[in-house]
C-alpha cells in the first residue's frame, strides 16, 4: 500500500473523530498514577504496587490497547528496564533481557505457568498473543523466594478473566500490512447461569521482507470457570500457539524453517473461606521446537552437514497457595510448587531426561505505618541440580510529609538452574560436549529505589541493583574443540534505571527512561560484552487519549546491545566482518479513533525508516505501515 493511501487513511479517522464526537465513547483519558490502587500478584497475593519493595512494573488493559504490537515480545519491547533484541521478521524467537539479565534468567509465565524451555532455558515471547491479555507485571530483579529460578526478574501475563453477562461481548479485528501481511483475531465472553467462557483466536500471515522470509501463525485461547456460590469457583483455560516460521536466505546459501507447536493450560480452584484465600492448580506445557536448514537453490535439506533438529519439552506442575489475611493489613502466603519436566532431542539425547522438583515457599508481609516490611522464604529441590535455599528481605517506607513519595530496599538469595539439555547434550558431529557437573548459578542481589508524584503532573521512579553471581555461565571449549556450558567464578551485574512521566495537559503524557547495565567478569575484571544484554537503553514517547476516542502513542527506544561484530562466510567462502548498527533510536507510532462499537487504527513501524540492526543476520525491517479495523459488541 502506499505512503499515500495511509496519509488518506489517517485524514479519514481525524475527520471521523470530530463529526462523531456525540457518539464517541472513552478509550482512556489520562488517569493520575495511583499506586495503591493498582493490585499485583508479586508475592502470590494480591497486593498494592506501592507495598512491593522490589522493583516492580505493571502494563494493564487499557495500556495495551494503546500499543501497535501483535504478541508478547512485541508488547514488552515498549516496557522500560525490558529489553527485546530485534529480529527480522514476525514469528522471530527474541532474546529477552531485564536490566542486562540473560535471557534465560528471566522467569515467564501466563497465569503462572511457567514456559522457560529445557532445551535453551528461554521463552520465545513472539509465541503469546496479545488479545487475550489483561495486565503483565514484570518483577525487575530476583524473585528466587517466590517464583523459584529467576535470578534476573519475572514476567507473568495474566489472561483476561470470564465474561460476566449473559449477552456474550466480544470484537473481531482485521489489519493489513506491508509484505503481503495480514491478520484476524475473534475474542467472545460472556457468562450462561454459573459457567463463564472466554475465547480467543487469531490468524496471521506474511510473505516477509525477502525471499523464504514468510510466517504463518494460528493461535488460540479458551477459559471456562464454574461458580461454586460459598465453594469458591473451578477455573480452567487452555492456549495453543502452531507457526510455521521462516528465517529468510544466509550468505552461505542457506535457509532455515523453524515452526513450533505450544500448549499450555491449567485446571484450578480457589476459594475463600473467613481470613484465608486457596488456590489449588494443575498446570502443563508442551512445546515442540523444529529446525531444519535448506539448499536456497534446490530447496532440499543439506542433512549431511545441517541435520534436523528436534526438541519437545513437556512440564507439569502441582501448585497450592493460600493466603491469609492477619491484623486487617497483613498477609501471611503459604504454599508448594511440585514439577516434573521431560525433555526429548532426535540430535542431543540419546534418551528422554526428565527432572523433578519440589519447593515450598512463605511470605509474609507486616504493615506498621509508615513502614512495610516483607519477608519471604523457599526451599527448592532439584532432582538435577540440588538444594537451594531462596531468603529475600524487604521494606518500603511511605514519607508522610511528602505526598506519594515511597523508599524501597530489598535483599535476597536467588539462583537460576540450567537448562536440562546442558548437562545432557551431546552430538560429535555438532560440536557440543555435555556438562555433568554443571551447576545452578546463585547470587546475592541488592535493590534500592525511590518513587514519587512529588508534583500533581510529575512521576518519577529511580531504581538502583547489584547483583553478586557465582558459579556464573557461559560457554567454553574442550580440548577436542566442542563447546559446552560452564561454570565461571563470579560475575557481577550492576546499575540504574530512571524512568519520568509528565501530564502536559489533561490528555496528554510525556514520558522517557533510561537504564545503564555494567556486567563484569570478576575472574579477570572484563566488562562482558554482547549475548543479547544492552548496556545502555532509552526510551521516549508521547501519548495522547480524549475523551472523543482518539489516540496516538508515539515511542521511541534505544538499546547499545555491545554486541561483537558479526564473522560469517558467503557463497565464495570469503570471510566477512560487519559491525552492529545499533546506536540509533527507533520510532513506532499508533493513531487510534474509537466510536460507539468501532474503532480504527493506523500502526507505522520504524517510523525514521532506519538501517538497524545488533545481529547483521536479522535487521529490523525497514519503515511499514499496517491498518485495520476493530468491531465491537
Amino acid at each position: 500500500m502506499k505512503f499515500a493511501t495511509f496519509v488518506l487513511i489517517i485524514t479519514i479517522i481525524f475527520v471521523l473523530g470530530k463529526i462523531n464526537k456525540t457518539e464517541a465513547t472513552e478509550t482512556g483519558e489520562a488517569l493520575p498514577i495511583e499506586l495503591d490502587k493498582i493490585m499485583i500478584t508479586n508475592k502470590r497475593s494480591s497486593v498494592g504496587l506501592s507495598e512491593v519493595s522490589e522493583n516492580v512494573e505493571v502494563i494493564n488493559e487499557e495500556e495495551l490497547n494503546s500499543l501497535p504490537s501483535r504478541n508478547l515480545g512485541e508488547v514488552l519491547s515498549y516496557v522500560s528496564g525490558v529489553d527485546i533484541q530485534p529480529n527480522q521478521g514476525f514469528g522471530r524467537p527474541p532474546q529477552v533481557s531485564i536490566l542486562g539479565c540473560d535471557s534465560r534468567q528471566v522467569r515467564v509465565m501466563i497465569d503462572g505457568i511457567p514456559l522457560n524451555s529445557q532445551s535453551s532455558g528461554q521463552v520465545n515471547t513472539a509465541v503469546f498473543p496479545a488479545e487475550n491479555i489483561s495486565r503483565i507485571e514484570v518483577i525487575k530483579g530476583s524473585a528466587s523466594s517466590t517464583w523459584g529460578s529467576s535470578l534476573g526478574g519475572v514476567i507473568n501475563v495474566i489472561t483476561k478473566d470470564t465474561g460476566t453477562t449473559f449477552v456474550p461481548k466480544g470484537s473481531i479485528t482485521t489489519s493489513f500490512a506491508e509484505f503481503r501481511t495480514k491478520k484476524e483475531s475473534f475474542d467472545l465472553s460472556g457468562k450462561a447461569g454459573d459457567v463463564g467462557y472466554y475465547f480467543m483466536s487469531s490468524y496471521l500471515e506474511s510473505g516477509g521482507e525477502g525471499p523464504r522470509d514468510d510466517v504463518l501463525e494460528k493461535k488460540a485461547f479458551t477459559k471456562l470457570s464454574y461458580d461454586l456460590k460459598e465453594e469458591g469457583r473451578i477455573i480452567g483455560s487452555f492456549g495453543y500457539s502452531d507457526a510455521d516460521v521462516n528465517s529468510g536466505e544466509y550468505p552461505d546459501g542457506t535457509w532455515r524453517a523453524q515452526p513450533y507447536r505450544v500448549l499450555y493450560g491449567k485446571l484450578g480452584w480457589e476459594g475463600s473461606f473467613e481470613n484465608t484465600d486457596i488456590n489449588l492448580d494443575l498446570k502443563h506445557s508442551r512445546q515442540e521446537i523444529i529446525t531444519r536448514f535448506y539448499d536456497s537453490v534446490s530447496d532440499e535439506l543439506p542433512s549431511a552437514a545441517l541435520p534436523t533438529s528436534e526438541f519437545k519439552d513437556r512440564l507439569y506442575q502441582l501448585s497450592l497457595n493460600t493466603t491469609s489475611h492477619l491484623r486487617e493489613k497483613d498477609l501471611l502466603v503459604l504454599g508448594a510448587d511440585f514439577d516434573r519436566d521431560t525433555l526429548q532431542s532426535n540430535l542431543y539425547l540419546s534418551k528422554a531426561k526428565s527432572i523433578e522438583s519440589q519447593a515450598p515457599y512463605a511470605n509474609y508481609t507486616l504493615k506498621i505505618k509508615p513502614w512495610d516490611f516483607i519477608a519471604g522464604l523457599r526451599y527448592d529441590r532439584n532432582s538435577e541440580f540440588g538444594e537451594q535455599l531462596s531468603p529475600s528481605f524487604g521494606t518500603v517506607y511511605h514519607l508522610v510529609n511528602v505526598p506519594e513519595t515511597l523508599i524501597r530496599a530489598n535483599i535476597s538469595r536467588a539462583f537460576n538452574a540450567p537448562p536440562l539439555a546442558w548437562k545432557y547434550n551431546y552430538n560429535e558431529d555438532m560440536w557440543t560436549a555435555p556438562n555433568p557437573d554443571i551447576k545452578a548459578e546463585r547470587g546475592w542481589v541488592y535493590e534500592l529505589g525511590s518513587e514519587s508524584k512529588l508534583f500533581p503532573n510529575i512521576w518519577t521512579k529511580l531504581s538502583l541493583y547489584r547483583s553478586d553471581i557465582s558459579d556464573g555461565l557461559a560457554s567454553a571449549v574442550n580440548e577436542s574443540g566442542q563447546v559446552y556450558m560452564k561454570n565461571f567464578e563470579k560475575f557481577r551485574r550492576q546499575g540504574a534505571e530512571l524512568q519520568l512521566k509528565i501530564n502536559l495537559l489533561e490528555d496528554l503524557d510525556f514520558f522517557t527512561s533510561g537504564a545503564f547495565n555494567d556486567i563484569e567478569d570478576r575472574a579477570t575484571r572484563k566488562t562482558v560484552r554482547g549475548g543479547g544484554r544492552p548496556r545502555q537503553s532509552f526510551d521516549l514517547g508521547v501519548e495522547y487519549n480524549n475523551k472523543q476516542g482518539f489516540g496516538l502513542f508515539l515511542r521511541g527506544y534505544y538499546n547499545r546491545w555491545n554486541e561483537e561484530a558479526a564473522v560469517y562466510y558467503n557463497q565464495l567462502d570469503e570471510e566477512v566482518s560487519v559491525d552492529s548498527n545499533d546506536r540509533k533510536m527507533l520510532f513506532d507510532l499508533k493513531i487510534s479513533q474509537g466510536f460507539k462499537n468501532i474503532a480504527l487504527f493506523l500502526n507505522i513501524y520504524n517510523l525514521t525508516n532506519s538501517s538497524y540492526w545488533a545481529d547483521y543476520f536479522l535487521p529490523v525491517p525497514k519503515r511499514y505501515f499496517e491498518t485495520g479495523i476493530t468491531l465491537k459488541w
